[in-house]
């Protein structure tokens, strides 16, 4: 249990707070954030793909991999 209760605190520390957006990495559909629901649980409505947060780390690693794909 234990190890359950440090990475339950540590998705918490590591919350982007209740404002922002939830992008498709697929597609690039954007919606607003829906606070107390994590991005990752809702789907694109036009390919299914899960939905991540603007601005996290996925995100981050995404981009760098769409623009390092780009040269």
């Amino acid at each position: 249990m234990r190890g359950f209760h440090n990475h339950e605190h540590h998705e918490h520390r590591s919350g982007l707070g209740p404002e922002g957006y939830c992008i498709c990495p697929k597609c690039g559909y954007k919606k607003v954030h829906t606070p107390g629901i994590p991005c990752r649980d809702e789907r694109c409505p036009n390919c299914g793909v899960a939905l991540i947060r603007e601005g996290s780390e996925h995100h981050r690693v995404i981009e760098e991999r769409r623009k390092k794909n780009e040269k």
